[in-house]
């Protein structure tokens, strides 16, 4: 009776184990231990203090990620990366992670990819938060659902447009210069892609304006010479 006894309660002690290591239904599962946060709080942390201002480095807000990979050197984009994951919510929504991993009618919380990018090995000059690991395509009213700006407005970040540009459909990216109070400038692209199944979005992070500016234009084939961003 008493080995009866021993054996619950050993049981007992590894779920609750279990629970506070995995207490949240998240793809990967391996982020499960991670909490959960606000993307606009999340921001926050990654705008550089104005009186002290500090680069970002490969193990920036190292506590809130689950690294996947090491540091590696893309050939393609010529830039060091280091990726991982990390879960976000927007106004607590959590997004769901892809029905085509799950089709059950209800679907685990799907962590979003996170990577970080630079020249060096050393520094980070871009971070960039995709939900394409996780949750695939995904639909209009999902992603009506993620976008950015009560949350950054809840952490009194004040958002203006920079750059714009917007092809046919639902495909278009829009560059924002980030401010608040007793921090440094810092900007944020979000685009959006349209297919047949779906659509899907990206984050970066840039503290430097002329990195966020060659970016942009880089990637939409834009002139240098170009002052002004806003293109239609």
């Amino acid at each position: 009776m008493k080995k009866t006894r021993l054996n619950i309660l050993c049981l007992l002690a590894l779920t609750s184990y279990t629970y506070q290591s995995y207490g949240a239904d998240v793809n990967p599962q391996k982020a499960s231990s991670l909490n959960s946060y606000e993307f606009g709080e999340l921001v926050k942390s990654y705008m550089p203090n104005i009186h002290n201002p500090t680069k970002w480095n490969y193990s920036t807000n190292s506590r809130n990620i689950i690294w996947d990979k090491n540091i590696e050197w893309n050939n393609y984009n010529k830039m060091y990366e280091k990726s991982g994951y990390i879960r976000i919510n927007f106004d607590k929504y959590k997004l769901p992670e892809s029905y085509y991993q799950n089709s059950k009618k209800v679907r685990s919380e799907a962590a979003w990819t996170v990577v970080y990018k630079g020249v060096s090995n050393k520094s980070v000059s871009e971070v960039v938060f995709h939900h394409g690991d996780t949750a695939a395509m995904i639909s209009i009213s999902e992603n009506e659902r993620i976008q950015p700006f009560n949350s950054l407005m809840k952490q009194g970040i004040i958002y203006k447009p920079v750059c714009l540009y917007k092809i046919t459909g639902g495909n278009y990216s829009i560059a924002y210069e980030l401010s608040v109070a007793n921090k440094k400038d810092t900007y944020l692209i979000q685009s959006v892609s349209e297919g047949s199944g779906g659509l899907s979005t990206s984050y970066q992070l840039f503290y430097n304006k002329d990195d966020m500016s060659k970016d942009f234009k880089e990637s939409h084939d834009l002139e240098y010479s170009s002052g002004n961003c806003l293109v239609l």
